[in-house]
């Protein structure tokens, strides 16, 4: 039986690790990482899908929160300010 992951491009498999890797750090300088990685492995189509398929697995309030914070906010670790 042939494994599906022989198939996966090694881009999206680094991503992968890398989104898996900031959440279970789960902080800010493991988050903060992640557009670097991204941007450089993934196309604007594929960072689009993620991010919306990102906010349409919370509610509104919340995606509405956080696309405000990205788009509107600079990054910076909320845990220092």
């Amino acid at each position: 039986m042939n494994s599906i992951a022989k198939h996966v491009p090694d881009n999206i498999k680094r991503v992968s690790r890398a989104i898996g890797y900031a959440a279970w750090l789960d902080n800010f300088d493991a988050w903060a990482g992640l557009p670097l990685i991204l941007a450089a492995r993934l196309t604007a189509r594929q960072r689009g899908a993620l991010a919306f398929m990102a906010l349409k697995s919370l509610d509104y309030e919340t995606a509405c929160e956080v696309a405000d914070a990205a788009l509107c906010e600079p990054l910076e670790d909320s845990e220092a300010a």
